[in-house]
C-alpha cells in the first residue's frame, strides 16, 4: 500500500526509545516529503503499524520494553503487514545484529548520515501499491 499510489505521501514509522533520535529522523523524513509516525519502544510501534498501515518500518534493534528484531518478527508474522518493508538501526556492529534472521529488510548502523535518509527509504519502499 505505497502511500505515493493512493495519491498520499508515504507513510513511515519510526522507532526508537530515545526521543531526540525519534524527533531527528521523523522531521528530516517530513522534510523529504513524507509522512512520519513516531514510537518510543517495540511494542508501540507493533500496535501503530497495525493502526497506521505505515508503508516503510524504521526500527531501533536496543529498545525497552521489545527490541527492533523481537518487533520485526512480530510485524513480519502478521499478514497485514508481512510485506511492509522494515529496516533496522543500532549502534551495534551489524554482524552482531543478525537482522536478516529477524526479517528485516535492511540494516542501517548508527550514526548513520541523516541526509542519506531519505534515499534509503525511497529505495526500500514497494514499487507498486
Amino acid at each position: 500500500m505505497n502511500g505515493e499510489a493512493a495519491g498520499q505521501l508515504p507513510r513511515v514509522l519510526v522507532a526508537d526509545d530515545e526521543p531526540a533520535i525519534t524527533s531527528l529522523v521523523a522531521e528530516m523524513l517530513r522534510y523529504a516529503g513524507f509522512a512520519v509516525v513516531q514510537a518510543h519502544g517495540g511494542a508501540e510501534a507493533v500496535s501503530l503499524a497495525r493502526r497506521e498501515r505505515p508503508d516503510l518500518i524504521l526500527l531501533d534493534v536496543m529498545m525497552p520494553d521489545l527490541d527492533g528484531r523481537d518487533a520485526c518478527k512480530v510485524l513480519k508474522m502478521d499478514l497485514a503487514l508481512r510485506d511492509v518493508p522494515v529496516i533496522l538501526f543500532s549502534s551495534a556492529d551489524e554482524r552482531d545484529v543478525h537482522w536478516s534472521g529477524a526479517g528485516a529488510d535492511g540494516f542501517l548502523q548508527k550514526p548513520f548520515s541523516i541526509r542519506a535518509l531519505p534515499d534509503l527509504v525511497r529505495r526500500h519502499l514497494p514499487a507498486d501499491g
